[in-house]
């Protein structure tokens, strides 16, 4: 009997203490930043659209103006058909096809290079997003901080997107 009532006094005691445990474990200081609303909001979004036009604009206008030579080339085309000879509707056919050729060719490089640089500067932003959401955790002392994006619900007093935002806009 005094073995018994021995183990269990050890049990209740070893049970209060683990739950005790558990119960401070539970007590978790939890943010949430949505990544898009901040990608949003960010002045660096804006920074990086106007950097990356002014870096595309001249190969954009030459794109441009390779549209409008087609076009030209297509209405006279279309226009003058009747009226050219055999061997000079071939030789405009031509110049087109070379024209449209080219412009296609520019076309791709332009966009992938466009989307290249756009993925760069994006993941420049999320580095410098990750930090921040670091730095806001750590001196916030937060035990995890979760992507509202990808969480169905949450109260509204998690959200932490506006200190991201801006601690970013401070940088």
């Amino acid at each position: 009997m005094k073995h018994f009532l021995k183990s269990l006094i050890l049990s209740l005691v070893f049970f209060s203490l683990s739950s005790t445990v558990y119960a401070t474990e539970g007590l978790q200081k939890v943010g949430i930043v949505f990544p898009s609303e901040v990608m949003k909001v960010s002045a660096q979004r804006e920074h990086i659209i106007k950097k990356l036009e002014a870096e595309f604009k001249g190969r954009y206008t030459e794109l441009k103006g390779l549209e409008k030579e087609l076009e030209k080339l297509d209405k006279s085309l279309k226009r003058d058909s009747e009226l050219m000879s055999n061997t000079q509707l071939t030789k405009e056919k031509r110049e087109m096809e070379v024209k449209l050729s080219e412009y296609k060719l520019k076309r791709k490089a332009f966009e992938e290079d466009n989307r290249r640089r756009q993925g760069e500067e994006q993941q420049k932003v999320l580095t410098v997003m990750r930090d921040v959401i670091n730095k806001i955790a750590k001196d916030g002392h937060y035990d995890l901080i979760l992507n509202g994006d990808q969480i169905i619900y949450a109260k509204p007093s998690y959200d932490i997107s506006k200190q991201v935002i801006k601690k970013i806009s401070e940088k």
